[in-house]
């Protein structure tokens, strides 16, 4: 499945994070910036610093998160529930992958720490788009910024906890893209799809952070 379709836990990668002042702001952004560059859809370098460090951690929290025993579990689960409902093979794939990553969002931004975290960083991500830009090339930087502006000062993670808004994302985030590509006939099926799994994953959440924080490594960060 393409990547981009696996990148959109940006909730997520900031709830495992380890607590301040272990993780400082460019550390979360950091954890942040694989899924940001990937609903933009434009590649970056790969940064140092604090930046840099939040970066591996996100990569080792998605190796960790992705074969874990629960995702492989609700994956299954939603994707077979979308197949039975008629969504195609590579539809049902990327939005049972993605949506039960949106979903956990939704569960974790119900904890005011975690919202709050989140939104720390979606704000430094608002007022660090100049600097951020300088990771994208020069064909695509203006672009870049434009969307780390967008993403920063608009995104709300609360929505992910509507199954409904989940679903419209889901069909958009997919659209252009053949293989994967959900109808728009199929939106409400994969919305009723989701409300049906939405509490058992809402209740795991607490678990799957603790889970991933314990087989993570806490990174050192500089003075």
């Amino acid at each position: 499945m393409p990547g981009y379709a696996r990148r959109v836990n940006l909730v997520g990668h900031v709830a495992v994070a380890p607590d301040a002042p272990n993780a400082p702001v460019e550390f979360l952004v950091g954890c942040m910036l694989p899924d940001l560059a990937a609903i933009a859809r434009v590649r970056l370098a790969r940064p140092g610093g604090d930046l840099g460090r939040g970066v591996e951690f996100h990569h080792a929290c998605d190796t960790v998160f992705h074969e874990s025993e629960w995702f492989r579990r609700a994956n299954a689960q939603l994707r077979d529930a979308l197949l039975d409902a008629g969504v195609t093979t590579g539809a049902a794939r990327a939005c049972s992958h993605a949506g039960v990553e949106m979903l956990l969002d939704g569960g974790l931004v119900t904890h005011a720490v975690v919202e709050a975290r989140a939104q720390l960083t979606l704000d430094a991500v608002d007022a660090s788009a100049a600097v951020l830009g300088d990771l994208a090339t020069r064909e695509t930087r203006a672009v870049w910024i434009e969307r780390l502006h967008m993403i920063g000062s608009s995104l709300d993670p609360r929505r992910y906890a509507d199954a409904r808004f989940v679903a419209e994302r889901l069909h958009r985030m997919t659209a252009g893209r053949r293989r994967i590509a959900l109808r728009a006939e199929h939106v409400d099926v994969v919305a009723a799809a989701l409300v049906a799994v939405q509490r058992s994953i809402g209740e795991a959440a607490p678990d799957v952070v603790a889970s991933v924080k314990e087989a993570v490594p806490i990174p050192h960060h500089r003075a």
